[in-house]
């Protein structure tokens, strides 16, 4: 029984929806085509390689609330600045857009 359309669609979808990852070199030869040389070049890369993962496959932890080296006056101060500029921005443009 043939696979239904949308199926058929739903994985090619999947598919291209990979990223590219670029291969090793091959040796190009004269009469390999330009579409041929970027196919043996470029290759899709999975998600769950076969072998064992790469050496610092795992990430370390997310640091606690009291772990982190910021602090909270950093923190606060940070956000005052960047409402300060949101403020400062929009003093400009309601002077510029003022009529003369």
């Amino acid at each position: 029984m043939p696979a239904p359309t949308s199926a058929i669609v739903s994985t090619s979808a999947m598919l291209c929806a990979r990223p590219l990852v670029r291969a090793a070199a091959v040796a190009r030869t004269p009469r390999m085509s330009p579409a041929a040389a970027a196919i043996a070049v470029w290759s899709r890369g999975y998600a769950t390689p076969s072998g064992p993962p790469p050496k610092g496959f795992r990430l370390r932890p997310q640091p606690e609330w009291d772990q982190e080296k910021e602090g909270t006056f950093d923190k606060a101060g940070k956000y005052f600045l960047l409402t300060e500029m949101a403020r400062g921005m929009y003093v400009l443009l309601e002077q510029f857009f003022r009529p003369p």
